[in-house]
């Protein structure tokens, strides 16, 4: 019965660890904001958007679909300040995960 106590414990605490190192890449990376314009990239058949990227000062990032990203899919040509994390896709692209934005005037 010790014995399985002991590896009990053993397993909660890494696991209590491996959690913690988890949690803190996650939340590690940093929030930015960059100010450009954003452009459709992709449609549906419905003519529906379902890629867009934001141009600021010569860069390109794609927006990724999250909930708040495809919202700015129907921002066509707008300027927005959007904040998020910065990122790279599969294909070596920038990518912005946006959290917030707003049209700029």
């Amino acid at each position: 019965m010790r014995a399985n106590k002991r590896f009990f414990v053993l397993g909660l605490c890494a696991l209590m660890v491996l959690s913690v190192g988890y949690a803190t890449n996650v939340f590690a990376a940093d929030e930015v904001t960059i100010i450009g314009t954003v452009y459709a990239e992709a449609w549906d058949e419905n003519d529906n958007v379902i890629a867009a990227v934001i141009v600021s000062m010569g860069e390109e990032y794609v927006i990724v679909k999250n909930a708040t990203g495809r919202e700015l899919f129907k921002l066509n040509y707008k300027d927005v300040k959007a904040s998020g994390v910065i990122g790279e896709d599969s294909e070596g692209n920038k990518t912005l995960t946006v959290t917030n934005y707003e049209v700029m005037p």
